[in-house]
């Protein structure tokens, strides 16, 4: 059995670190500078864990007509890229600004086109970073729309036929042509120099034509011509006129008609010194009757209100010289018969003949 530990042996020495510092520090202190410290760190982790990278980032421009490129022209249509180099995370909520004043468009790929020519920044917003592009759009290049000229060899217009003996013409109607060499290959034939060209083939058989216009014999041109022999002549055959037409029935019966006659011709102012005169007993009732085409009994308007027939007119203002006949008018048909008067007249006196 061990013997008994000395009082001196029982105590117990145990070490305290900072007893010294926390003996003069509020342990509530301690705790709140633990808490904070740890709270600092997890969000400087969380920051770093969500960090977005905006560097090696670039935007890609490309096009149908110029492809990958920088310089483009009014009115083409240029996609716009977001082209990230690294693999870490990427930004979102993508906004583009053209450099126009158009509206901005939105998303990692975007379509636009130039109304004018210039250089314009397009400028990409994606969180908290953007990056810019210079592009540079140029007019069109005009298109030229002549068409290119047709290699045009020149044409004989006339027959592939011909009758030994007759006259036949050849021509040609190159635009532009300003000379022509027409030849017969045959020996001793001659070369003839305008646009057309009769020729009187002698014989029968076959004949080649050649044309070369305005000099360029690159372009010489045959025509094979066939001559046949002309038919026989009938100059000993009698002559035969041929008969005359004969006359339908209907052409035979259908007579003119006999042009009616025209009444002379006279003005108003002539036939109211007529009746001037009628009313001066110099004139009678008869002596219009030409004009009237015999129709004494044509309608005459008084002063547009009393009508009657020319020749009671006629009577009544005969001999009455107190009516003074101040304006006619006449009405006639399409032969120059009058058929119809208008007569303005005025009474001198109280007395009337109306």
């Amino acid at each position: 059995m061990a013997p008994p530990k000395s009082p001196d042996e029982r105590k117990v020495h145990s070490v305290r670190p900072f007893s010294s510092i926390t003996s003069h520090i509020d342990p509530m202190v301690l705790y709140t500078f633990l808490a904070l410290l740890v709270i600092s760190a997890v969000m400087l982790a969380f920051k770093a864990g969500t960090r977005v990278d905006c560097s090696n980032v670039s935007i890609a421009l490309s096009s149908r007509q110029h492809g990958v490129n920088t310089s483009f022209t009014v009115g083409e249509v240029i996609t716009f890229t977001f082209k990230a180099d690294n693999a870490g995370s990427r930004p979102t909520g993508y906004s583009w600004d053209f450099g126009d004043s158009s509206v901005q468009q939105q998303g990692p790929q975007v379509y636009h086109a130039f109304a004018e020519a210039g250089s314009y920044t397009v400028t990409l917003y994606a969180g908290k970073c953007s990056w810019r592009q210079e592009v540079l759009v140029s007019n069109p290049a005009p298109v030229n729309d002549a068409a290119p000229v047709a290699d045009i060899f020149p044409v004989i217009e006339g027959p592939d036929e011909a009758l030994a003996g007759r006259p036949v013409t050849y021509r040609n109607s190159t635009p532009g042509a300003y000379s022509w060499e027409w030849r017969l290959q045959q020996p001793n034939a001659e070369t003839h120099r305008e646009s057309s060209h009769v020729y009187v083939f002698s014989s029968p058989g076959e004949r080649i034509l050649t044309l070369i216009v305005n000099g360029d014999t690159s372009r010489m041109v045959k025509k094979r011509i066939q001559v046949f022999p002309a038919p026989e002549s009938r100059a000993n055959e009698p002559f035969v006129p041929p008969p005359f037409p004969t006359p339908s029935p209907e052409t035979a019966l259908a007579a003119p008609e006999p042009e009616k006659p025209k009444a002379p011709d006279i003005s108003d102012e002539q036939f109211r010194v007529m009746l001037t005169q009628l009313n001066d007993k110099q004139k009678t009732v008869q002596d219009f009757a030409p004009y009237l085409c015999n129709n004494l009994n044509a309608r005459v308007l008084l002063n547009d209100k009393e009508v009657k027939t020319f020749s009671e007119f006629c009577n009544a203002i005969r001999g009455k010289k107190r009516i003074k006949i101040e304006m006619v008018n006449l009405i006639k048909e399409p032969d120059g018969c009058v058929k119809e008067i208008r007569v303005r007249y005025d009474k001198k006196g109280f007395l009337g003949i109306f």
